[in-house]
């Protein structure tokens, strides 16, 4: 109708009285039809007035159904709304900071996105504090899970041993054993079934919690893993007398009460000794006791234990070889950091000295200086001197095993550090009474390596023989990291003096040692013995390996200790028991010399070359003594990630020759 009647004016017009006239002749011939046209148009403009009309009244009647469109501000408010777009009345006479929105638009509404956003968090917010009653629609990730578990365990750490373990008396180490003892190779399970039956304990120091008494020892089995421990803790770094540490250990008390161990020392000697256990149940907690070993060794410091310095100390050393024994060097040598800094804070070096000094200020209390108290019985002043010995002995065998020969020097050899504890006995001699008064010590390290020839009647128990055998093999190891081809003949004379001094040293003191077969196989001393003798001869092995090549003299000195070392004189490695981690570097490089002698035998065949000079040994003999270091390296590997891995590099020295 409208594009009919937007087309009539170019076929009317109308003159100036109002009466229309056709616009040409031949369309007055059409007149009759136009009309016709002109009148259909005249009913269709009338019927649109009308409605139009119509609407006007519509809209005006009071009657007509209430608007049924509101935008969400109104409904939010629940006042009327005129459902004008696209800004209704009320928004428009009474501006808000939300702008006027309707819900019936094409996208939803930026009011309808945060409702549904908010309904999505509550529904998520219920899903995770009642997982029980419902199905988690996506599982989320969180990056501090492991914190909030170390926290939870800290609180009830797993000792539940249950009765029905078939725990076995000690045994004789058994390295045909194809179970592994390595944190590091093991799934642990969560512990959270065990919580209702764990020793619980907290921070250091006593409770009166009954929740954290001190159950019975059978049924958290404390016994068995001390027993597990203890026959070989020596070997390890554990200086302090066995049978008292034993006892009160034992004792029925609070976790951390002061008639015990400190808590520090308790979990360390529990992980060596789940670490030793052959009890699958045992080996998957193991990484929840060295959490908790490691947590209390942080903290017990803080605490008031009559004896959290030495006890921390000893734990400290336990940790360290840990690491070491399962191939973690950089936890070995933090927490070897971290007992030579209590022992020389402490003045543990300072021990009976000959020179008077003021004792050592380790705390502030009340603004009144803190200083470690005297020792109340011989046996205490002998742990704290055997403390510092077993310090030593430990960052000794750790700084030639890990660190470049250039940089083992540490803190112990720092300008300024004057040794002056006499050297150590067995521990057993401080219960039989009081060394003399007249045993002081000053510069006890300096004066053995100035000695010569050396005084065997000064510290001639075998704790104080293999602490000197490892000065003598860290000596070495430091003199060859200063040995350059080139270097100018002042510093070349320098090195010249000291390796005849240390050479001298080393022979002298052999000749004294107590030969191997003079021990029994079930006698504890003899690991000790045997990690002496292999000490002195690495040593050797360490001081001449760098002329080996050109000096024949030299190659003999470490053929004939690579051989000492690996002459077990028909023992059964089994029956020794668990020796100390430094063994596998010691026995890898006694079969690094001979390896390197059958790479030159062989190279002497290929040229039809004979040999000249000193007789050299056939291949056969050097493949039989290169197989008995595998052999005992093989022995050890299945229960230490750290012989495990010298063992490996031994076979691929082997196969590239």
């Amino acid at each position: 109708m409208l594009s009919l009647h937007s087309n009539l004016p170019h076929l009317i017009r109308f003159d100036a009285n109002g009466r229309r006239f056709f616009h040409s002749g031949d369309d007055r011939r059409k007149s009759s039809k136009f009309e016709l046209i002109e009148g259909r148009c005249s009913e269709a403009v009338e019927a649109r007035e009308s409605m139009h009309e119509l609407q006007v009244r519509f809209n005006s009647c009071s009657c007509r159904p209430a608007n049924s469109i509101f935008c969400c501000m109104t409904r939010f408010l629940k006042i009327k709304c005129d459902g004008v777009k696209p800004i209704c009345g009320p928004c428009r006479r009474h501006p808000k900071d939300d702008e006027c929105e309707y819900s019936d638009g094409p996208g939803r509404s930026r009011t309808k996105v945060l409702e549904d956003t908010v309904s999505r968090l509550e529904a998520r917010l219920h899903e995770l504090e009642h997982p029980e009653t419902s199905t988690p629609s996506v599982t989320l990730h969180d990056p501090y899970g492991q914190y909030h578990e170390t926290q939870r365990l800290s609180k009830s750490p797993p000792l539940f041993i249950p009765d029905s373990l078939p725990l076995n008396p000690l045994s004789p180490f058994s390295p045909t054993s194809t179970s592994s003892s390595l944190p590091s190779g093991r799934h642990w399970r969560n512990f959270a079934a065990l919580e209702a039956m764990t020793e619980s304990i907290g921070s250091s120091g006593s409770s009166k919690s009954p929740l954290r008494r001190h159950n019975a020892s059978p049924f958290l089995g404390t016994d068995n893993l001390l027993d597990k421990f203890l026959p070989h803790s020596a070997h390890f770094g554990f200086f302090l007398h066995i049978p008292t540490f034993r006892d009160s250990a034992i004792v029925d008390a609070p976790f951390g009460d002061h008639s015990r161990p400190s808590p520090a020392l308790l979990s360390a000697v529990y992980l060596w000794g789940v670490h030793f256990s052959r009890s699958e149940a045992l080996l998957l907690q193991e990484h929840a006791f060295l959490t908790r070993a490691l947590q209390h060794t942080a903290t017990d410091l803080l605490g008031n234990h009559p004896q959290k310095v030495i006890h921390t100390l000893q734990a400290e050393v336990l940790l360290a070889f840990y690491f070491f024994r399962t191939g973690r060097f950089l936890e070995a040598k933090s927490h070897t950091g971290s007992a030579v800094s209590i022992a020389l804070g402490s003045h543990l070096h300072k021990v009976r000295s000959s020179v008077l000094s003021a004792p050592s200020t380790i705390g502030l209390v009340s603004g009144l200086p803190l200083s470690l108290h005297s020792p109340r019985d011989n046996l205490e002043e002998g742990e704290r001197i055997n403390g510092f010995w077993a310090v030593f002995l430990l960052h000794k065998l750790i700084a030639v095993a890990l660190e470049p020969p250039a940089n083992v020097c540490g803190a112990l050899e720092a300008p300024g550090i004057q040794i002056d504890t006499p050297w150590p006995l067995d521990i057993n001699s401080y219960m039989e009474g009081p060394p003399s008064p007249d045993v002081r010590g000053h510069s006890t390290v300096r004066n053995f390596l100035g000695t010569y020839p050396v005084d065997h009647h000064n510290g001639d128990s075998m704790t104080a023989l293999v602490v000197k055998a490892s000065i003598l093999f860290h000596r070495a190891a430091h003199l060859t990291g200063q040995w350059t081809p080139n270097m100018p003949q002042r510093e070349f004379q320098a090195f010249a003096a000291a390796f005849q001094s240390i050479n001298r040293l080393i022979d002298g003191f052999r000749i004294h040692l107590p030969p191997i077969s003079q021990f029994e196989s079930s006698d504890p001393v003899i690991r000790t013995v045997v990690l002496t003798h292999a000490l002195v001869d690495a040593a050797t092995i360490k001081l001449h390996s760098i002329f080996a090549y050109a000096d024949s003299a030299s190659k003999q000195n470490c053929l004939a200790a690579a051989r000492n070392m690996l002459n077990f004189e028909g023992r059964n490695l089994q029956e020794l028991g668990y020796m100390n981690p430094i063994m596998g570097s010691l026995w890898m490089t006694a079969c690094h010399v001979f390896i390197d002698e059958i790479s030159r035998v062989r190279l002497l065949q290929d040229s039809w070359q004979p040999s000249s000079g000193v007789h050299n040994a056939g291949e056969e003999e050097l493949m039989e003594s290169l197989r008995s270091g595998l052999t005992a390296l093989s022995y050890f590997s299945e229960d230490s990630a750290l012989m495990n891995y010298q063992l490996n590099k031994v076979h691929e020295a082997f196969s590239a020759i």
